[in-house]
Parts: structure tokens; sequence; C-alpha cells
């Protein structure tokens, strides 16, 4: 008897911490995002192998940016109704599987479909992991988290472009590889012991308004959204065109991925130390020289290593930059859906980038990919001078926060943003014999008020925000 009662005597099972589950959420996100990368390399590679014509090249790279932006809100109506779990495992197996469909039906037609539902898997999946990342960050190192899972998104993005020097994009394996990494996301999140609660949140996005607040900087997230996603997907198109051998593309991506890892930091602290507006003149200057220097690039060698170095290093943290100037003008109760809006105008942007460099492709000749990207950059330049000019002070909005950049991934990762410093209650000290307790009282806080519908947080204490500092009132958009 006693034996059977030592058999049947509950367990508890251990809490896991919060750095177990961010390490697990970190291994999902690079192997989720370095198989995505690697399939949007491969399918422009092998469209062009197949005869696809440029403008059917950019149909099907814009529709993956169409599944991204649509997924972002898919999502949310999806994880009400099956939990984040099931949304987890059953939208990484459907990813998987369409990038195995692309050697199946080899057509543009089915190709704009299968790289709508990978982007659409690819967004709601991600929405799933910065829901867990929201609130399994420990709020004293929420910032710090929030760059490390930049990082690790983009580091990814240039982790497995070397195997193109490997297999060929005509062949199976690389499309095979991508559906393995797609599938082997699952395994960290799904064997690890994942703690915190998710919530949903309705996010309520309100266009109007953002280039009113912020002209340099909402213009400039349609631009950097335009740029980058026409460079992302079409600069392998570029370089087999060229000549260039599978195994020199793949150095390119990789080279480019580098070098946008590496200067984040100098534009950062131009940023964060100088007038922000020069951050992005200085982004839009060297991004404009280095895509005019990839037009004139005969082949491989040293020349265009460093170009794509630059162009990686400048060009890509475009929209970073924006962003951090428009959350400047914004009060901390408008940034969630300021930064939805920026995100469906990233999105848009990054749909109609492809498409028009495409058609520019197709009449014109490869080169026209970087001459349209420096065009664009070059207009946007023009505008930052401009404004530089008339406004030349760059002052902040608000008085209550600084505002934090954050990975172009999912809209749930702006979610970080606006997560409060919750303090646990001091216990009362014991009162001294004869004398009653002291009443506790507190002053009345600015950030008192009704919590919205959508905010799971109570509003009972002075809420704080990731690295609160006193600035002053502006007068006027930047």
């Amino acid at each position: 008897m006693s034996e059977q009662a030592h058999h049947l005597a509950p367990v508890t099972a251990p809490v896991e911490s919060p750095i177990t589950t961010i390490t697990a959420i970190f291994f999902s996100t690079f192997l989720l995002a370095s198989g995505s990368a690697l399939q949007t390399t491969a399918v422009t590679l092998r469209a062009g192998l197949e005869g696809f014509s440029e403008q059917a090249i950019g149909l099907v790279s814009a529709s993956y940016y169409a599944g991204i932006l649509g997924g972002s809100f898919l999502a949310l109506l999806m994880i009400r109704n099956v939990g984040y779990v099931r949304t987890f495992a059953a939208f990484s197996s459907l990813a998987s599987a369409s990038s195995l469909a692309h050697v199946l039906l080899i057509s543009p037609a089915w190709w704009i479909i299968f790289r709508l539902v990978h982007g659409m898997c690819l967004a709601i999946v991600l929405v799933v992991v910065e829901s867990w990342l929201n609130v399994s960050a420990p709020n004293r190192s929420r910032g710090r988290i929030l760059s490390l899972y930049g990082i690790v998104f983009l580091a990814a993005n240039g982790a497995t472009q070397p195997l193109l020097a490997v297999f060929s994009p005509g062949d199976f394996q690389l499309f095979g590889i991508t559906s393995i990494l797609v599938s082997l996301c699952v395994l960290p999140i799904g064997l690890a012991r994942v703690s915190g609660n998710p919530q949903v949140t309705r996010i309520n996005i309100r266009l109007a308004g953002m280039f009113r607040k912020s002209p340099l900087g909402a213009s400039g997230v349609v631009i950097s959204g335009a740029v980058i996603g026409a460079h992302v997907t079409l600069t392998p198109r570029y370089a087999q065109t060229i000549g260039l051998s599978d195994g020199s593309i793949g150095l390119l991506l990789l080279v480019i991925a580098m070098g946008t890892i590496a200067l984040q930091l100098p534009l950062g602290w131009i940023s964060d130390n100088k007038d922000r507006r020069v951050a992005l003149i200085v982004s839009s200057a060297v991004g404009t020289a280095a895509a005019l220097g990839l037009t004139v690039a005969g082949g491989m060698g040293t020349y265009m290593l460093v170009v794509g170095f630059l162009l990686g290093g400048f060009m890509m943290p475009l929209y970073p930059l924006a962003l951090a100037t428009v959350n400047d003008q914004l009060q901390s109760d408008e940034m969630i859906e300021a930064a939805s809006a920026l995100y469906v105008f990233y999105g848009l942007g990054s749909m109609l980038g492809p498409l028009f460099a495409a058609m520019l492709m197709g009449r014109f000749g490869p080169a026209m990919l970087y001459f349209f990207i420096a065009a664009v950059l070059v207009l946007y330049l023009a505008f930052g001078l401009l404004r530089l000019r008339r406004v030349p002070e760059f002052l902040v909005r608000g008085a209550k926060a600084s505002y934090r950049t954050v990975p172009r991934t999912t809209i749930m990762s702006y979610n970080m943003l606006r997560r409060p410093r919750s303090k646990p209650p001091r216990a009362e000290k014991p009162a001294k014999a004869g004398k009653p307790p002291k009443p506790r009282t507190r002053k009345p806080s600015s950030t008192d008020s009704t919590p919205s519908a959508g905010d799971h947080t109570q509003a009972t204490g002075e809420t704080r925000f990731p690295d609160e500092v006193q600035i002053p009132d502006e007068k006027g958009p930047q």
C-alpha cells in the first residue's frame, strides 16, 4: 500500500525562468527566419531559371509581402479561436508545406499563391512568438531583449545564403532545406516549458494624421518599405542576370546582411545623440551612393562586396530610423496605434517596390533595380534636406517617455514598447507600540486613467516606460 501511495503522490513541476522561454523563442525565430530567407532567394533564382518574366517575378515577390501584411491581422482572429499553441503548430506546418509546393507546381500563378500563403504563415507564427516574448521579458531588460530579437532575425536572413554555393536552385535541395528549417522551428518552443500567459489585444489602426505629425518620419517608413522590399526579393535576380554564380550570389547576400548588423551602432548613436533627421539623411545619402555603385559592378570582386556591405549598413536601417523619428512626435498613449499604422505603410511600400522595380528591370535591364532604389532614396534625401532647412531644430513632442525602435516583423513587437514597470507592493512595517499606523498616500499621476479596451494592464499606480526620460515640448511636426 505504501508503495502504491508513493507512486500516486503528486509531483510538482519545476517553474521555468523567463530565460528558458526567451532562449527557446530566439532559437525558433532563427530557424524560421533563416528558412524563409533562403526560400525567398531560391524562389527568385528558380523563377529566373524557369523563364518567368521580370513582371511575373515582381508579382510573386509582392504577394509575399501582401501575405505578411494580411497575416499580422489574421493572426489575432486565429489565436482567439484556436489558441496560441495550435496556431503556432498549424501555421508552421503550412509554411513548411508551401515551401515544398514550389517544386511540384511550377507556374507564376501558383507561385503567387504559395508565396502569399508562406508570407501569411510567417507573420502568424511571428505574432505568436512575439506575444510570448512580450510576456516573458523582464521589465528591467525589455529594451535589450527586443534589440537582441531584432539582431537574431537579421543574422538569420544571411546565415543560410552560403548554401547556394552547395546546392543549385534548379534542384529540389534548397526547397527541402527550407521546409526542414521551418518545420524545426516548432521544436524549441514545443519542447521547452514556455512560461507566461500571452493575451491578444485589440489593435486600432488610424492611418490619418501620421504624415502631419512627422512628414519626414512617416514618408521614410513608406520609402524604406519600397527600397528594402525591392532589394530583398530582386537582388538575387539582378545578380543572376549579370552572370554571378550561385555561390557568389549567396556570398553577396551574406555580406549585405553583415553590413546591416555591423553598422546599426554608429547610425543608432547619431540618432540618439544628434538630430534624428541627420541620421536619416546620412542613411539615405550613403545608401544612394551604394545603390549607384552596384549599377556599374561588372562581376563579383572586392568592389561589389564593399559596396554591398555599405548598402546593407545604410539602406536597411532606414526603417527603424524613420520609426524613431515618428515616435518622437507621439504621446505615449498614441504610440501603439501609430506604430500599427506605420506597419501598414511599410507593408504597402514593400508590395509596391518589387512591382515597379521588376517592371523597370524587364524593360531596361537588371541594373534598373538599383537605379530604382537610388532614385527613390534621392527623392527622400531631397525631402529630408528641405525639412532640415524649414525646421532647423528638431524638438520632441511630449514630456513622458523616450521611444525605442523595434524590428520590422509584426505588429505585436510594438507591444514591447507599452509594457509598464510594475513594482510589487511593499510590506507594511509593524506599527510601534502606542502609535497608530501612518496611512500611505501617493501623489496623483498624469498617467492614472481608465485602461483602454485592448489594454490588459491595470492602472493601479504610476506607469513607467522603458528608459523613461524627461524631454521638452515641441512646436510643430518634424
